[in-house]
């Protein structure tokens, strides 16, 4: 048998990176009733308590308008307060409630959590790399019209 080609490799290992996602996701809800994004939030919150929605972002490597979304229905559920910093009334800092810190003693490791340290453990010239062919295919497919947003979140979920 003739090893894999390319092109092969390459969409097994998108198939294996969805699939890991997918069950991870569903993993999630099963376990805490909540998406693995919401989960992900909750535990960036946890790791940095105090962060801005605009610094949460960053944390999460997703744009300020999804990670605001998410935070509104995460504070609808009573599992995060926002707070007014001291220092500087202009800014507002995420918090977890005694729900939201519960919720994490039930909730697994996600598929995104672990893609989410490897990028970072890459070496730059790798994750360059990585970026730009990832960005090339995007672009073949013609998948760049829409914003990137979490996995598995649609625009259209309701709120909980």
């Amino acid at each position: 048998m003739s090893p894999p080609t390319d092109p092969q490799i390459v969409m097994d290992s998108l198939r294996r990176i969805v699939q890991a996602l997918r069950q991870s996701a569903t993993h999630s809800e099963q376990a805490t009733g909540l998406t693995a994004a919401q989960l992900l939030v909750l535990k960036r919150i946890q790791a940095h308590e105090g962060l801005s929605v605009n610094e949460l972002a960053a944390a999460t490597f997703t744009h300020q308008s999804t990670v605001s979304e998410i935070v509104t229905r995460l504070e609808t559920r009573g599992l995060i307060r926002r707070v007014r910093a001291a220092a500087d009334g202009r800014r507002v800092e995420l918090y977890l409630t005694e729900a939201g810190q519960a919720v994490l003693t039930a909730s697994p490791v996600s598929a995104h959590e672990k893609l989410m340290q490897a990028v970072a453990t890459l070496p730059p010239p790798t994750l360059e790399k990585l970026a730009g062919g990832l960005n090339a295919l995007i672009e073949a497919a013609h998948l760049n019209e829409h914003p990137a947003r979490f996995f598995f979140e649609d625009k259209s979920t309701p709120d909980e």
